[in-house]
This record gives C-alpha cells, structure tokens and sequence, in this order.
C-alpha cells in the first residue's frame, strides 16, 4: 500500500451542509496486481466499462447523480454525506462480485469530498473534483476515502467507522472507511416495499435490522436473504451465505427455507431459538432471525421480525 491508516482522533465537529452543497463521488477502476498491461486492450477496456455500468446502476438506485464518466472513471454527486457513502459502499459490493481474470485484480477506489460551490464546475479542472480524485487514489486497494467535511456530516454510527489515512501534500485529513463493516440491507422496489410506520397496521412482514424497518407486503410472495448484492436483503454477516435463505409467502403464511451452509437460528413469539440447516420454519407473531450464528451474537446483522397476515 502506498500509505498506511495510522491511529487518530475522529473529527469532533458537526458540520452543516452548506446551501448548493454536494457530495462528489469519484469513482476509479484500477488494475492493482497481475498482467493487465499484457491483456488485450480491447478486453481490458471491457472489464472497466463493466464495472463503470454497475456504479451507473447504484447511482440510480440510490438516488445520485452521474457528473462524468471517463474511461476508467466517474464523477456523481449525492445531497447527502451520509447517501454518498452507502451509494460508495454498493458500489464496492456490486463489483467486489465480478469475477477476477486469471491473476488480474481489478479494484474500485472511491474517493468523497464535499463541494460547497452553488453549482458544479464542468470545465477541465474543479478543485473539489480534483480532491476527490486524489482521495481516490490514497489506498492501493479496493477502498472509499473520504475527506473531513464528509467525515463530520456522518452519522454518529457511520463516523466511527472512519480511520486516518496518511494524505502526505495536502492539507485535507483524510479517512478511510471500511465498507465490508457496514450493514448491507437493502428495501425491494418501491412496489413491493416501504419504510414502515410501527404504529400503521399493515398485511405482511415487517424486518427490522437496528434503526431500519422494512415493510412487504402480502404482494410480494419471495424475498431472497443472503451476502450476495442482488439478493432483496443483502446482508454483510461472516457466517452468512451468498443465497442464505428465502422467506416465501404462501396460503396465509410466511415460511422461511434455509438454503445456508451454517444455517439460521429463528425465534418465534416465546419459543426457544431453532436452528434450522436446510429446512424450512414458519414465521408466526413477532420473533428473531441469526444467519449462521444465534441472534444473540448476529449484533448488527440479526433480524427482529413482525408478522401480520389479516386474510379477507
């Protein structure tokens, strides 16, 4: 690695974001080992518009904004520190999945930096474009790099998550953010699911992970659980699988199928935890999901669930 994170006092300060304020994504393919120089040109331009066109999908789904797109790189803004580093954050995932050719590692660095200009440049040199970049290029690694505007505009539970990184010529702290460390859930389409209102009745299953709350309706009958990015929860648990489990609505019930190699715990209304590996268990009242490891220890990956079937 070309700099090292090295220990050091998180940003203390609470910065408001300033009126026109917008937080620019720079996102680079690079080939970080292996003989990419001896690929054909042709196929190496290939594996880097692949990865470029699933950073396209991300930002249209989590509400950003494509700036430019170069043949390696390109530029997006998020409203919001916060939007701008979990659109980061699928980023890596979404290409972290694409398989690897022969000995060729072909890493995303992502670099975040807030602008607070009423309007975007688009001429040839942007100061806050270029601090973005060179944020980017910090780690020699699949990585997101932050500056400390963005880094103070966090949430509380998203700024601890941050790590000094050295940015030797420059003036702006710089923080590394782990982004296998975050949770990775996801809502289904707006058409099969909503933030849910704990106090609105509802026909279906409510998922609850920390501070997010889900709500599927009985309209959607098969909802996919696993460490794989496509999957309609993705989650970022060690002991989870790629496909983990599904949870199928039928005939008035929610059944959860294990499809996982280290199983899932269930705990239903006031029955004692199971541990079901390749099975099946149905989802009554209120109750708990582990992925691979009891809810007790699943910490920030564990489920709380609420079932509410009301059949006409």
């Amino acid at each position: 690695m070309q700099n090292q994170t090295t220990p050091s006092n998180k940003p203390k300060s609470f910065a408001r974001q300033a009126p026109g304020a917008a937080y620019l994504v720079h996102g680079a393919v690079h080939e970080i080992s292996g003989q990419a120089s001896e690929l054909d040109a042709s196929l190496l331009g290939k594996l880097f518009r692949r990865r470029l066109k699933r950073l396209e999908r991300v930002l249209a789904a989590h509400g950003g904004a494509l700036i430019r797109q170069m043949p390696q790189s390109l530029l997006a803004s998020f409203e919001t520190a916060e939007a701008a580093l979990l659109g980061a954050c699928e980023m890596q995932r979404r290409c972290a999945v694409i398989p690897q050719i022969a000995d060729t590692q072909i890493a995303l660095k992502i670099g975040i930096h807030l602008s607070v200009t009423r309007r975007i440049s688009t001429g040839p040199v942007d100061p806050a474009e270029a601090t973005a970049s060179k944020l980017s290029s910090l780690l020699d690694e699949a990585s997101i790099v932050i500056s400390e505007s963005v880094a103070e505009a966090l949430p509380v539970s998203l700024r601890e998550k941050t790590v000094a990184v050295v940015n030797e010529g420059s003036e702006i702290p710089a923080y590394a953010v782990d982004w296998n460390s975050l949770p990775m859930l996801r809502a289904a389409p707006p058409k099969s699911s909503a933030e849910a209102d704990p106090d609105t009745p509802h026909n279906g299953i409510i998922i609850r992970q920390g501070e997010r709350v889900l709500r599927f309706t009985t309209d959607r009958s098969l909802l996919t659980i696993g460490r794989d990015p496509a999957s309609d929860i993705a989650i970022n648990c060690p002991k989870a699988s790629r496909q983990h489990c599904r949870i199928i609505y039928r005939l008035g019930n929610y059944v959860l199928v294990d499809l996982s190699t280290n199983g899932t715990y269930v705990t239903t209304t006031d029955a004692p935890e199971i541990l079901i590996r390749k099975e099946m268990a149905t989802l009554t009242g209120n109750g708990r999901i582990g992925f691979g490891q009891s809810w007790h220890q699943g910490g920030d990956h564990a489920f709380e669930f609420e079932v509410s079937v009301i059949e006409p």
